[in-house]
């Protein structure tokens, strides 16, 4: 299927994911279709919130993946997603840390910086179900993308050296997920646990757990589960499995990193 990838570049779109979602079906999965722009006027990441953007120094990509509906999973896509952003980003000498769902964060001098996100949705229409994977990376400081507009630390991916050729690495990036995509549609997340655990950001951290009713639960991240889901630690003893959607994370101000956005990840 990677083969049959449809790339497509335009200067300027309300949302690359939207434009993906809203575009119809066929009868039969279509081929994947990735879609770069160069601005966002309504781009969103989790929970409807604003990206975003500066046109010379972001890359903004969907990708959308059209399957049939019985193999298209998509509880744990985001991590499987995030591992091979990683993966291709090491491959150009950048290393990145990923945080449960959805996240790509760099090391700063005073802490985890963010540097990417990730936003999976589905639509489905008779026995297809399409699949979107939607990816913002800041490849280089930008005076649009400061902790002020972005409310958290942020940083770039290729703030020391400069960054490939965009739509380069977004071809291959595009490839990458679909790729991924795939491969989590026969073989789930299993593949992909290990090489996740290994880029965890937040691993052995103080975390408070936001329940949908705003109730905080400090705790201690445990890492990951067979499922996807983050386990936490509770009062040295108890433990729960936290399912993206069911509840947000936030490091804890006292735990010496920077707090995170903090918005109910869908």
């Amino acid at each position: 299927m990677i083969d049959r990838l449809r790339f497509e570049h335009v200067e300027s779109i309300d949302s690359t994911n939207a434009e993906l979602m809203r575009r119809p079906f066929g009868v039969q999965p279509l081929p994947p279709c990735a879609l770069l722009a160069d601005h966002q006027t309504a781009g969103r990441g989790r929970n409807g919130r604003r990206w975003l953007d500066d046109c010379e120094r972001s890359l903004l990509l969907s990708v959308s993946i059209d399957l049939h509906a019985e193999d298209a999973l998509v509880l744990g896509l985001p991590l499987a997603v995030g591992v091979v952003m990683a993966e291709l980003l090491e491959r150009h000498a950048v290393s990145v840390r990923l945080k449960w769902p959805n996240d790509l964060y760099l090391d700063g001098p005073d802490g985890p910086v963010k540097a990417g996100g990730i936003l999976v949705e589905a639509r489905q229409s008779g026995a297809v179900r399409r699949i979107v994977i939607g990816c913002g990376l800041n490849l280089s400081p930008s005076p649009a993308i400061t902790p002020d507009t972005a409310h958290q630390p942020v940083g770039a991916l290729f703030a020391v050296q400069g960054p490939p050729p965009r739509e380069q690495l977004a071809r291959r990036l595009a490839s990458e997920l679909v790729a991924a995509t795939e491969g989590f549609a026969r073989d789930g997340l299993p593949p992909f646990i290990d090489r996740w655990r290994s880029r965890d950001l937040l691993a052995g951290q103080e975390v408070d757990v936001i329940r949908p009713d705003g109730r905080r639960d400090a705790g201690i991240a445990r890492g990951i589960d067979e499922v996807g889901a983050l386990i936490v630690e509770f009062d040295g003893a108890r433990i729960e499995h936290c399912m993206a959607g069911d509840v947000s994370v936030r490091r804890r101000p006292d735990a010496g990193l920077p707090i995170d956005s903090g918005a109910r990840v869908k």
